[in-house]
């Protein structure tokens, strides 16, 4: 009788790991790339006739390309709690770096201030408490049996805290010891994705290197690349971190490829923010990042998932990074958040027909005690509605056509009161349909 029971025993335990096992490989794995301050145009894919990227060129040939891809806001912060999230900026209360600490103050270097740093700490802290109980990607993931890992930038305290089962930021500024990711070393991705295989858990990797980012300073192997064909050294050196973001992005997919993991994983990609270098100034740049215009906010995304998703590039289309949290979600099989207003980039018909995408930019430090009002140091928002452009700012209205402008210079809102009145309407009917989600306690889903 103990025999029998043994074996019986025995033959169920193994039933419900191959069951274990059968359901982890169902659900694909997810790698989600940040580049962090990179130009729209400033890749292989994209054509740009210098800057190699054969890693991301590969990955976003073999996935489903949007060429007109935008960021929620032109900063890094808010851009990635909107990824995070799924919603925009004036949602969420994440709306700037940082928190404005006064007039008479330098905000560049409160850091080093001892009255004022730690003031400012708790400021924005209080910021990232507002991302508590709202909607997550990686919460969700987490709650439905996703190992979850966090590398690079990180804005918002512990990673653990925010739905990182693991993660490489537990505290501090922009993503502390998360920042030596690919810059430094590649091992603790490796680490967890030794573990999920053997435990076979299925995964989901935050992988945002502080890549191309300033400082502008990848080896030199990469510098002399471009040493001879950029025109100034500040843009040599800004192409040669591209092609450091692109060397770790390929250590990456052959690591998955060799724990024989690749064609199971869901790959997507999106820059933070955009980036023009100065010409004049290494690791700083020129009318980009921080503004409303093309070169602030435009950012390829592509979606690649090997044999489940066919190779396709849109160059019409409009996506959102606030379409990236119900994207996955749903390739995962999980029902994204009510409040996601975002949609699945692997349905390019549904995002055909919305045909539209919003923008919220605010001040790079803010006001914390007046998140209840989204026009607080607002500096601008944004439609484009097929290729029209308007850019509302608290004093003036701009209007720009993408198809004949594709560094919005011409301002044709004078000469077109009809067709700003109508994208006007459509921001207020945007606003009203996104309302303020952030809250200090739990609401109702």
């Amino acid at each position: 009788m103990k025999r029998t029971f043994g074996c019986r025993g025995f033959f169920s335990i193994t039933l419900m790991l191959l069951a274990s096992f059968t359901q982890a490989q169902g659900k694909p794995n997810v790698v989600f790339i940040l580049s962090d301050d990179q130009g729209w145009g400033d890749y292989g894919f994209m054509g740009h006739p210098h800057v190699k990227t054969p890693n991301l060129d590969r990955l976003a040939g073999e996935g489903m390309l949007y060429e007109r891809g935008y960021t929620t806001a032109a900063i890094c912060r808010p851009s990635l709690a909107s990824i995070i999230t799924g919603l925009y900026p004036h949602q969420t209360a994440v709306r700037g770096n940082g928190p404005f600490m006064g007039e008479d103050v330098d905000h560049k270097r409160m850091r080093k201030d001892e009255k004022v740093w730690p003031l400012a700490r708790e400021q924005s802290k209080a910021m990232t408490a507002t991302l508590t109980y709202a909607p997550s990607m990686v919460k969700q993931l987490r709650d439905n049996g996703y190992a979850t890992f966090q590398t690079g930038k990180w804005w918002e305290e512990s990673a653990l805290e925010h739905g990182f089962t693991e993660g490489m930021t537990l505290g501090g500024h922009a993503g502390g010891r998360g920042l030596k990711i690919g810059r430094k070393t590649m091992q603790p991705i490796y680490d967890f994705v030794d573990k999920s295989k053997e435990t076979t858990q299925p995964f989901f990797i935050w992988y945002a290197p502080f890549l191309p980012h300033i400082p502008h300073n990848a080896p030199d192997r990469f510098y002399l690349q471009y040493k001879s064909v950029a025109p100034d050294e500040s843009t040599a050196r800004y192409w040669a971190n591209i092609a450091w973001l692109d060397e770790t992005c390929g250590h990456l997919v052959d690591y998955l490829r060799e724990k024989e993991l690749f064609e199971n994983t869901l790959f997507v990609f999106a820059a933070d923010n955009g980036w023009r270098p100065d010409p004049n100034k290494v690791s700083w740049y020129v009318r980009s990042k921080k503004e409303p215009v093309e070169a602030g906010i435009r950012t390829p995304i592509f979606v690649t998932h090997k044999n489940k998703i066919a190779p396709h590039r849109d160059t019409k289309t409009l996506a959102s990074n606030i379409d990236i949290a119900p994207t996955i979600l749903k390739a995962c099989g999980i029902e994204p958040d009510k409040a996601m207003s975002g949609l699945d980039l692997r349905n390019q018909e549904a995002l055909a027909q919305r045909d539209r995408i919003f923008v919220d930019l605010y001040e790079v430090n803010i006001r914390v005690d007046a998140v209840e009002d989204v026009d607080s140091d607002l500096v601008s928002r944004v439609v484009i509605d097929g290729w029209d452009k308007l850019i509302v700012r608290p004093d003036g209205l701009e209007l720009y056509d993408l198809k004949n402008d594709l560094d919005d210079r011409v301002d044709l809102a004078a000469q077109n009161p009809d067709k700003v009145k109508k994208l006007s309407a459509l921001m207020e009917d945007w606003l009203q349909a996104t309302p303020i989600v952030f809250s200090r306690e739990p609401y109702e889903r």
